[in-house]
């Protein structure tokens, strides 16, 4: 990137930051993502500071604007590339010209102020919204594609689905929570090569317009939309075939007949026609363009207002009109209303056109009809009937026609139904290929309620259907992958045991209900953003919460649980009040900062571990667990965030694989079943995924990022042998709440039990703006090297658990400096005194020294002493193992250190991890003028060897005599 280009992106950055505008920077590799994890800057606007940061250097960036209500309530209206060629511009401004005076000169602004020309040859528009808010992205017009507009992979789609609808977008707008690019973007940013150009106006030009009048333009936008639009028989209900006698029916003879304006009289009155459209404003005079009709040689009338009888963006055939406006949507009455006026009464041959000609210009209704032969009453009950009985004559109320997918599903009410299909509470029914019969497809209603997109690209469906199994009717939603969704038999394999409301048989009409559906309605069914985990996502993001406005669908049904319990509740102000309260507590402060610590993992470049707090049950360790758990969730027994060493390995390779940079709670180590399973979790917990499991099978190495925070009465390294466990986990056995704190433990169980779901979140909010300032993730983890050398000390385990240490230190020191935590940060020495190199509940060396004492005792023989000298015994085959001797009545056992060392090792442990903890302990002797000073010189047999000398208190033994 040259000086100029920096120069002018930093210039424009700073002119949209003044004209109150979010700035994001953007890849230039021709995708148009954001160079930066964005999330947080949907709500909190970006700084001066970060756009230095990020428009410096030698990194070429594209740049845009985030909109929304985090740029004041701008919007964007783009017209695509397509819609200009195609002049669609041009058609709009003149329907918006038409609309009056408020609406033209609203549009007349936003055509002359900011204008940018996108690489494409399309049009962006941006304008402030006063008054309302601003709706999320939205599309606001489209077409079918052209044959020779294909591309190869649209051509392959339709060769597997040739009722593929193959969709051009022409006008779209960006809202709440997106975001579009803007001038001097240009190069390889977008994909083309070419720039974005200003074509008028600028950042400072932004029109602001009520929010009544944009929801005018955008439905004026709505009408030039070109997608054929399904109808239903209740709207538009189909031709009838003619009658024996050649006559047409009333309602067929109608829509030849019929007259808009007269049929709309009272509701709407035309305001503008072009070619064969005509666009209607309301009866009154107020508001613009509100509908139109003749838009194809259907003539259909399509209402963009939701202020009248009509179904927004439905279309309506003129009898449907008519019996709606007259008789309630009746059109059995409509029917017969209109034999009585005389409709339905000519022969085909008068009209020289078939029972469906639409074709024919419209005649006025007849003022005062002629007598016609009124159909009897049997024949004038059928006069429009056919179309509402179906194929079978007897579909049951509440069909396709007038199902509720908004109240059923919470859809939003323009869902429509697809052509041939309809929805009862039986059940999808299709048309068979004969048009006589509905054929079953499913037992209850199934539709596609929301699709969703991950951070790594991959594309899931939101399926939904009601279940009556438990004798009342329940919605029941399931999120499964695109893939799944398009195999039928996958699907009902995956969903069965979740009651989906089909057979295999039918897997195939399943599937293709499903794509129909969706196809119908892509426009209409909510698409989101879904996360598989908690914590850090592939894009950088993070999702603390279900409750963060994206969707969690975990990977296990057992996961659901704990991730619904990360909820909020009560306040942050009275969390705090609570943990404030704590401040003279050291462990359980430990705990608060090891679930703050968590999300630091990931930038800081950590392995996963384990904090242990160990002692009596009495002493408020479950309390010290509730505290910290309830940084990010709900604490308490009956939610499952808190989790039992009472499981299996893979329950617990699940619940670890929930989170990426969250706490995971595991309580009572005593109620363990198996020891080897606390075992296997110590030392996989650090290789941050879970044990390879045969044939890659689903679950195999489940991946996380978590500090594992155990209690019991036994600490969790009393249950491993494994080598080098000390170094991966961090253990006290200080009571939490001490001799006296009874009273405060009861207190903070209380209090977080009522507030908890809030500091984590708020801590995470603080990272991630720290981490998008420039330099913010080597900032962080310079702070932390610091820490790490802070703690680090002559023993080799003192250096490998510093960075845990200042992964713990480094969380409390942040979230303390922001007025998170109501307390000063523990002293350094405090934190030395719980994490010492020879930690009290590293127990390893009591548990190695016990292997020794066995092992000496049951190999007495191996022992060289002065009644074996005497006796002028040999040396056994293995060699001595040590000497006995006694002074003042007290026998030493000194051992030599290599033999300890193989002793050792056959066990698992390993004497170097171990001898230091001896000689704290008292267990050895030492002199100090010896180096080591644990290795003292023994004489015996003859030679003088240095060995491990042990004391009376680290391994004892009987009179020598009696031993020999």
């Amino acid at each position: 990137m040259t000086d100029s280009q920096i120069t002018e992106l930093r210039a424009a950055a700073r002119d949209l930051h003044d004209a109150g505008l979010c700035v994001l920077p953007i890849k230039a590799d021709g995708t148009k993502k954001p160079a930066v994890s964005w999330l947080e800057h949907k709500v909190t606007r970006t700084t001066p500071e970060q756009h230095d940061g990020w428009f410096g250097g030698d990194r070429p960036r594209g740049i845009a604007v985030v909109y929304g209500q985090v740029s004041g309530g701008v919007e964007l209206i783009e017209f695509e590339g397509l819609a200009i060629r195609e002049g669609l511009l041009k058609d709009v401004t003149e329907i918006m010209e038409a609309s009056g005076s408020r609406i033209s000169e609203a549009w007349a602004a936003i055509l002359t102020g900011w204008v940018t020309e996108s690489p494409s040859g399309g049009r962006h528009f941006r304008f402030r919204v006063e008054g309302g808010d601003v709706p999320g992205n939205t599309k606001l017009a489209s077409r079918l594609a052209e044959e020779d507009e294909y591309t190869d992979e649209e051509r392959q789609r339709l060769r597997e689905k040739p009722n593929a609808r193959i969709v051009r977008v022409l006008i779209e707008t960006r809202g709440e929570g997106g975001y579009g690019l803007v001038e001097p973007s240009g190069g390889t940013v977008h994909a083309s090569g070419r720039p974005y150009v200003r074509l008028a106006g600028g950042p400072g030009s932004i029109p602001t317009l009520d929010a009544e009048t944009v929801g005018a333009i955008r439905q004026v936008c709505r009408m030039v939309d070109k997608l054929p639009q399904p109808e239903v028989a209740k709207t538009a209900p189909r031709p009838a075939p003619p009658r024996p006698d050649g006559s047409l029916r009333p309602g067929d003879d109608f829509e030849v007949r019929g007259s808009w304006e007269d049929i709309l009289r009272g509701v709407f009155r035309p305001m503008h026609t072009r070619g064969s459209e005509t666009y209607w404003g309301w009866a009154d005079g107020v508001g613009g363009v509100k509908a139109t009709t003749g838009k194809d040689e259907h003539d259909r009338l399509f209402v963009f207002a939701t202020g009248s009888e009509f179904q927004s963006e439905t279309p309506y055939s003129k009898f449907g009109a008519y019996a709606l406006l007259n008789h309630g949507g009746d059109h059995k009455a409509a029917a017969r209303e209109l034999a009585r006026l005389g409709y339905g009464s000519r022969h085909l041959a008068t009209v020289g056109a078939p029972s469906t000609a639409h074709a024919v210009s419209p005649a006025p209704a007849p003022a005062n009809p002629a007598p016609a032969s009124a159909p009897d009453e049997a024949e004038d009950e059928h006069a429009r009937a056919d179309e509402e009985q179906g194929p079978q004559g007897d579909a049951p109320a509440g069909d396709s026609e007038g199902f509720d997918y908004a109240d059923t599903f919470g859809l939003p009410p323009a869902v429509r139904t697809p052509y041939d299909y309809r929805v009862t509470g039986r059940g999808v029914e299709v048309l068979s290929q004969g048009g006589e019969n509905w054929n079953r497809v499913t037992f209850a209603p199934l539709v596609v309620t929301a699709t969703f997109e991950d951070p790594e690209g991959d594309q899931y469906v939101e399926l939904s259907w009601i279940d009556r199994s438990l004798g009342r009717p329940r919605r029941i939603s399931r999120i499964v992958s695109r893939e799944t969704a398009k195999r039928g038999r996958k699907l009902i394999e995956t969903l069965g045991s979740a009651g989906l409301p089909a057979v295999e048989g039918d897997a195939r009409a399943v599937e293709k209900w499903l794509a129909e559906f969706e196809a119908e309605n892509v426009h209409r069914i909510p698409s989101e953003q879904l996360a598989r985990w908690l914590g850090w996502q592939d894009d950088g993001t993070f999702v603390s919460s279900p409750e963060d406005g994206i969707k969690v669908d975990t990977a296990f049904e057992e996961q659901r649980g704990p991730a619904r319990a990360h909820a909020r509740k009560g306040t942050l102000e009275d969390w705090q009040a609570t943990v404030a309260a704590l401040a003279g507590f050291p462990v359980p402060r430990v705990a608060v900062a090891a679930a703050l610590a968590a999300p630091l993992l990931k930038p800081l470049g950590l392995n996963s571990f384990t904090l242990d707090i160990s002692s009596r049950s009495t002493k408020g360790k479950t309390t010290a667990l509730q505290v910290a758990l309830s940084v990010w969730a709900d604490p308490s027994e009956h939610a499952s965030a808190m989790s039992n060493w009472r499981t299996t390995l893979y329950a617990i390779e699940k619940r670890l694989n929930l989170v990426r940079g969250l706490l995971t709670v595991f309580d009572e180590t005593m109620a363990v079943t198996d020891d080897t399973l606390i075992d296997e979790v110590l030392y996989q917990l650090p290789m941050n995924h879970g044990k390879a499991r045969s044939g890659g099978a689903f679950g195999n190495m489940l991946p996380w990022e978590t500090i594992l925070l155990s209690s019991g009465e036994r600490p969790a390294l009393s249950f491993t042998t494994s080598q080098g466990a000390a170094a991966r986990i961090l253990g006290t056995t200080i009571a939490p709440f001490g001799d006296g704190g009874g009273p405060t433990a009861a207190a903070a169980r209380e209090g977080v039990l009522a507030n908890h779901g809030h500091a984590g979140p708020e801590f995470i909010r603080y990272i991630l703006s720290g981490l998008a300032q420039p330099n913010g993730r080597e900032k962080l983890k310079e702070h932390h090297r610091t820490l790490v050398n802070e703690f680090r000390g002559s023993g080799d385990m003192t250096n490998r658990r510093a960075p845990m240490v200042a992964a713990l230190v480094l969380a409390e020191t942040l979230a303390c400096r922001t007025g998170l935590l109501p307390y000063e940060p523990l002293s350094h020495d405090v934190w030395r005194s719980l994490f010492t190199a020879h930690s009290p509940t590293d127990n390893r060396p009591d548990m190695a020294l016990d292997v020794l004492r066995e092992y000496v005792a049951g190999h007495a023989h191996e022992l060289f002493s002065a009644t074996r000298a005497a006796m002028n015994d040999k040396p056994p085959y293995s060699g001595w193992l040590g000497v006995l001797s006694t002074k003042d009545s007290v026998t030493e056992v000194a051992l030599l250190p290599e033999r300890v060392r193989q002793i050792l090792a056959a066990a698992g442990y390993s004497l170097d991890a171990v001898v230091g903890s001896w000689v704290d302990a008292e267990y050895l002797k030492t002199l100090k003028s010896q180096r080591p000073a644990h290795l003292v010189p023994r004489r015996f047999d003859g030679v003088r060897a240095k060995c491990l000398a042990f004391t009376p208190k680290g391994v004892s033994f009987g009179d020598e005599d009696e031993a020999a």
